[in-house]
């Protein structure tokens, strides 16, 4: 069975949940009780906040991403923030963050977004995946500009 990226929906709490506490286990900061609210508010498809999806491989789920909507004087006009992109340890390896990485970005270029930015502390090891994607260091925040 093809991997699939799609939005997650109410019937994905549990496993979405599972997948955004083993992410933030794994960064070293647990998530809140707040921060699991936040992400189920998203799997409202009217969110004017941001979307979630969910990462199926095999039936099961594995992985999500978030992106969230902002407004950036900066960059023109709307923009996104990848908020959490996660991958469960046994299916990286297999372009699969790519995968989900090109649903967000096209998702902000069609929700008229002039950008997408994401946090990356120094030290983390994605950084240079992120740059092979075209996102620009700017200290912690990474952007890639649109048009």
């Amino acid at each position: 069975m093809e991997p699939v990226v799609r939005l997650a929906t109410s019937d994905d709490l549990d496993g979405l949940l599972r997948c955004a506490r083993a992410f933030h286990a794994e960064d070293g900061h647990p998530l809140p009780s707040e921060g699991e609210a936040a992400l189920a508010a998203l799997l409202d498809a009217n969110s004017p906040y941001g979307r979630a999806f969910i990462l199926e491989v095999e039936g099961g789920v594995a992985g999500y991403a978030v992106l969230c909507f902002g407004y950036s004087v900066e960059f023109g006009g709307r923009d996104a923030f990848v908020d959490d992109l996660y991958v469960a340890p046994e299916w990286r390896g297999k372009n699969l963050g790519d995968r989900l990485m090109r649903v967000l970005e096209e998702l902000a270029r069609e929700s008229g977004c002039h950008a997408l930015h994401l946090e990356v502390f120094t030290g983390n090891r994605m950084a240079g995946w992120y740059k092979s994607l075209g996102f620009e260091s700017r200290g912690n925040l990474m952007s890639k500009r649109f048009g």
